[in-house]
Formats: C-alpha cells, structure tokens, sequence
C-alpha cells in the first residue's frame, strides 16, 4: 500500500498546474464580468469548481509526496499550509458566489486567494529550485588560470560542480535519498544512505559509481533529462575523494597526477573567445555518427567530443566541422583517419587536446597541426618519427606530448627534449601501466531467503571477464568453481564470488548469506511494540529484505526500546539457527543491536537461554548497511522459543547527537 501511495504523490507536478490554469481563466472571467455579471456567471461557477476539485487534488497528492521523503519537514511546511489555506479558500469562493455582493465582497476575497495561490507556487519553486531560483541572473567573472601553485579543490573546483549539477536535488529544502551537497556541514551528515563517498573504495562511492550508471538505470544520477557529470568533472571528484574528501586543504598543483592537472585546468581555462551555442541539430548529429559529446565548461558553449563509432568516415568529419568553433577537446583514438580530417583541421581554431593515439597519423600530418591552439597532443602508438615531433618543437602553447611506443628511438628521445620546452612523455608514467583492480560481481536477484531452493544468477560480465565462486564459506580463487548461467541454491550457504581477468587484479570478494527456512511464522505474541511511523509486525516474517534505505516500509522501527517477541514451536520441529536481519545508519540515529538472545521455554514452564550473540563493532561505521546476528539455539524438548534483540538504548559518544535515544530496525527474524 506504501508503494502505491508513493507512486501516487508523484503525480503531484503533474496535477498542480491544473488548478491553477483554471483559476487564471476564472480570473478573467471576473474581469469580464465587472462590466456586466450575467454573461459570465456559469462560467465563473464551472471555473471555481474545477480549480477547487484540482486544488484539493493536487494538495492531496503533495501531502502523499512530502510523506514520501526527501524534504525537510521545516521547509515544506509553508508550502503546505499556503496550498491547503488556497484549495480552502476556493471552496470558499464557490459557496460564496452568488450570494455575497460580486464586486465589493466576491472580487477582493476573490483577489486575495489568487495571492494565496501565487505564494504556493512561489514556495513550491523553493522546494524544486532552491532559494534563490528567482535571483535575476549575474554574469559571473570567468576564472583564469596562468600559473598556479596550489588549489582550494572543494572551494575552488568540487563545491561548483555540486552546484552546478547535485545541489538542485540536494539542497536544504529537497534532500532527495536524504543527502544534502550545499554545505559541508551537510555532506558530513549524509543521507539515508550514508556518506556519498567511500575513503576506503573509492571506486563504490556513489558519487561517482551512480553517476556511471546507464541514463535509463532509476540510481542513475544526476536524473536523466538533467545536466550530467562529464568525465572532467568526474576525474576531479575521484581525485577529491582520494585526498581524503577534505573541505579547507589546499593541494599543490605540481603534486597532482597529469590528468588531474588537465582537469584543473579546463576548470581554470585561459580566456577563450565567445562562440555560438551548439544547436541541438548539430549536437544530434555528432551523436548519430558515433560521437560522445559533453560540455567543456559550465554554462560555455564549448564541448569535448570522443569518437565511439564503428568507421570514422567522411560524413563523420563533415558533422566535426560543423562544430569546429566550439570543439576545445577531441578524440579520436583506435580510428583509421581520412584524408579530409588533415584537409580542414586547421577550422578547428579552438582545440586545445587532441588524442591521436592508436591511428594511423603520420609526419606528414604534424605540420598541419602547428596551426592549432593545442595544449596537449597524444601520438601514442603512431608511425611519427622523431623528425615529424620536432615539427612541433616551437609550438607556442603545446605543453606536454604523449609520444610513446612511436619510430623514436630511445638515442633521439633525449634530443628531442633538448631542443624544446614541451614535455615530451615517451615512456609509461607513474602508475599508468599497474594492474587495475576489477570491479565485484553483481547479482540479478537480492532475494536471499527462500522456502525450498533460490535460483542466483550476475549480470552478464564484459568480454575476457570470468566468475568463480564458492558455497563452503571460502575465498574463491583462480581454481574455484567457474560460474556458468546460474547456481541452484537448497540449503542456508554463504555464497562468495570473485571476478578474474587475464592482466587485471581479481576483484574484492563479493558475498551473500542465504537462508532456507525451516519454520514460517503465523502465530506469535509482540511483547513490545514498534514506533508507529515503523510499524507492520507482519514484516519481520514476509521474507520481503528490506534496502539500505531505512524508509522503504520494509523495516520495524523500534525508538529506545528492545524488540521482544515469542512463538510456539510444534512437537519435533527442528531448529537450529535463529537470525536476525538488522541496519545501521548514522544518520538516522540507527544502530545494530549490542546483543540477541534467544530463550526457550522448557518443561516446568520457564523461559531458559538457549543462544546467545553480543555484538561488538570494530570500527565506528561510516555508511548505511546491513547486518545478520545469526545465533545457534540448543532445544532440548522446548515448546516456545522467545526472540530478544536488544537496543544499544542511547546513541553512543562518538555519534554526534551522543545520550540521544538510539533506534533498532529490523526487518526479518528467520528459524533455520
């Protein structure tokens, strides 16, 4: 039910604009009816009841939206009450017609709720665009970068992308997932989630993995049809992230990695001359020739283009041309190049990096780009001699040229250094050519508990990728069971899997518990009682897992108090394990339990212990995530066996809101 109301409230954009359409026209119809009432008296009456049935729709489905999540209760409230006081006040106007005087009486009042409403939509603004969606726009003083020792990188770089691109749907007012990106003191809260970085895999950030995602997949963000992170932006946040997500450092220019560099500089570009925005013509174009297209900077109309395509052919470099004036990078690694490239290189007036790797570019070719702006050329894996690079040794704003596995020997190598100031990179640079670490597996299927076998399957690995696994609780190895198209899963098992790729570091063990239960529970006595924001006891026996996300409805809340609860057993039922299924998030003051004990009752009527797990953590946690206590029971002729998960009671010192009451959610209690 949770689910379908959900889907309901987000139809709440959607409906809100039909009141007020109607009470506009309605409006008019006041106007009108000044000079003379009676032509417009139906019209009047069927306007008012439209928008008032549209109001109390469209108010309706915002409340089911706010219910939802995702926005501070502090800053929804006035929107809230102003749309409930506006639909309020149309019903009032409807009664109210006709039998108070129409111009001293009806038009005022009539005036004072089309204020009402306007102030709604105004709040409602706030809430999608932030606080300052109605500043009239200023043009912002374009950084320039000359020379730079050192970088502020959150002020100065991260904090503009988080607004340009994140801050929309991560502000004050809409914490969408919870997590807030406008401030620092925000970020360090994180959200239902947990923080939206992992210092300790950088990688599995969510920052940077969503970002990757197909535009179609629902984790995808920034949402599709919303501006998107481009690989610049991207490269800057992993290097953040890989600083340690620090919010006062400042980083020494010639410390960072020569990619990050690059990206720095296109967000500290030299001055570049005004250009025409790309049409959508143009840009639609590129993408039908096998193009990737992705802005520069923000708010420019200068682009970085990556050719992706099957045949790099005429009509391909006829679709370049056309956005020769905006182009600032370009790539065309691993293509055969025409002729006509070479022809009309020298429109491209604006280009600053060009990757020609893998390509059959030649000597010839090097004279015509000496034309171009280029900062930063790659010849790598080409037929250039060295007497074809020295064609560029005086180039006036080249900075670096990638120039290894090319016809320059090693003797030539240090001449050609000798004779230029560009850096002339021949050989593999500092890390570049270590061993890259693969990503886990990914199952299908996040069903783990079943009543008689679970079918698991991943999602299809890329070429040359392999899956071996194992069912015994070892690590799985280069000699472990090679995974196939699916495993068949009868009994409870710890499954754990491992990705290998020839010239690839194996990935981190990816593992998972499966449960078969052995008793299914109908019949049970609640001897405490959830919060009734969580509540639904019937959830912790559905077998429906709950997500990392504490408000998906899948989990009992219980705010400073234990969970206990008792069920009777049959006469020979058999069981060996009980498990508890538990989360923790900081942020929402959830805490794992610091003990489960598991009684029993015996023969003379008394409850006796018969399991027992204390729980200690290691480490203070830093994310959302699930746990499950899983504790072996001794039955010895028990008739009922009572469950208790105990509550840490109040959150600890190290949590920032420390003697605050700690709340446990759990969402299954499994008998195996």
């Amino acid at each position: 039910m949770t689910f379908w109301l959900d889907f309901l409230g987000k139809f709440h954009p959607v409906v809100l604009h039909l009141p007020i359409g109607s009470l506009v026209f309605t409006g008019v119809m006041v106007l009108l009816a000044l000079q003379d009432k009676a032509p417009f008296e139906r019209a009047i009456r069927v306007g008012l009841i439209f928008s008032f049935f549209g109001a109390l729709l469209s108010s309706m489905l915002g409340y089911l939206l706010y219910q939802s999540g995702g926005y501070e209760a502090d800053a929804v409230q006035p929107h809230l009450i102003l749309g409930w006081a506006s639909t309020a006040g149309i019903g009032g106007l409807w009664y109210l017609f006709g039998r108070v005087a129409f111009r001293h009486r009806f038009v005022p009042l009539f005036v004072l709720v089309f204020l009402a409403i306007g102030f709604t939509g105004h709040y409602g603004g706030m809430l999608t665009h932030g606080e300052g969606y109605l500043t009239l726009p200023e043009p912002e003083e374009q950084a320039v970068m000359v020379k730079r020792d050192s970088i502020q990188l959150y002020t100065q770089v991260v904090a503009k992308i988080f607004d340009k691109k994140c801050v929309s749907c991560h502000n004050f007012s809409k914490r969408k997932g919870g997590l807030a990106l406008h401030l620092p003191e925000a970020i360090l809260e994180g959200g239902e989630r947990g923080l939206p970085y992992d210092l300790s895999i950088i990688a599995e950030s969510r920052i940077l993995a969503y970002a990757q995602l197909p535009l179609e997949d629902d984790l995808h963000m920034p949402p599709q049809g919303r501006p998107q992170l481009s690989p610049t932006e991207l490269n800057l946040l992993t290097h953040w992230i890989a600083t340690g997500a620090k919010f006062d450092t400042t980083l020494a220019y010639q410390s960072m990695p020569e990619p990050v560099q690059e990206a720095v500089n296109v967000f500290f570009p030299q001055r570049l001359p005004t250009a025409d925005p790309l049409s959508a013509k143009a840009i639609k174009a590129l993408q039908e020739k096998g193009f990737r297209v992705s802005s520069y900077i923000a708010d420019s109309p200068f682009v970085q283009v990556k050719f992706e395509g099957e045949q790099l052919d005429r009509s391909a470099v006829n679709s370049l041309l056309d956005v020769a004036e905006q182009l600032v990078e370009l790539d065309l690694a691993q293509t055969d190049i025409p002729s006509l490239f070479w022809e009309k290189v020298d429109a491209f007036v604006h280009l600053q990096k060009l990757r020609l790797d893998h390509t059959n570019t030649e000597d010839i070719h090097l004279e015509k780009l000496a034309v171009l702006p280029l900062q930063s050329l790659n010849l790598a894996h080409t037929l250039v001699s060295a007497q074809g690079i020295s064609t560029l040794a005086k180039h006036p704003n080249l900075e670096r040229i990638y120039a290894w596995n090319t016809t320059v020997d090693a003797n030539e190598e240090n001449t050609l250094q000798e004779k230029t100031a560009i850096k002339l990179v021949f050989g593999v640079f500092e890390g570049f050519a270590s061993p890259q670490q693969l990503k886990p597996p990914l199952m299908t299927t996040e069903k783990t508990l079943f009543e008689t076998e679970q079918r698991v399957a991943f999602y299809d690995q890329v070429k040359g990728q392999i899956i071996r696994y194992t069912l015994d609780g070892s690590e799985p190895d280069s000699t472990s069971t090679l995974f196939d198209r699916e495993i068949i899963i009868d009994k409870s098992l710890t499954l754990k899997a491992r990705i290998f790729k020839e010239g690839w570091l194996p990935s981190d063990v990816f593992e998972e518990d499966f449960f078969k239960v052995n008793k299914t529970i109908t019949d049970y006595t609640m001897e405490t009682q959830p919060s009734n924001r969580y509540s639904g006891v019937h959830k912790l026996f559905d077998f429906e897992e709950g997500t990392t996300n504490f408000a998906d409805g899948k989990w009992l809340g219980f705010s400073g108090n234990d969970l206990v609860f008792s069920t009777q057993l049959a006469p020979g039922e058999s069981i060996k394990n009980v498990t508890v299924s538990c989360m923790e998030s900081i942020g929402g003051w959830i805490i794992y339990p610091k003990r489960v004990r598991v009684m029993g009752l015996n023969q003379q009527g008394a409850y006796e212990e018969v399991g027992r797990y204390n729980y200690r953590p290691k480490n203070i946690p830093t994310e959302n995530t699930k746990k499950s206590f899983t504790v072996p029971v001794a039955l010895q002729n028990h008739t009922a066996l009572k469950v208790i998960v105990e509550n840490v009671q109040k959150l600890p010192d190290w949590h920032p809101a420390a003697g605050e009451d700690s709340w446990l959610f759990v969402d299954e209690i499994l008998f195996w």
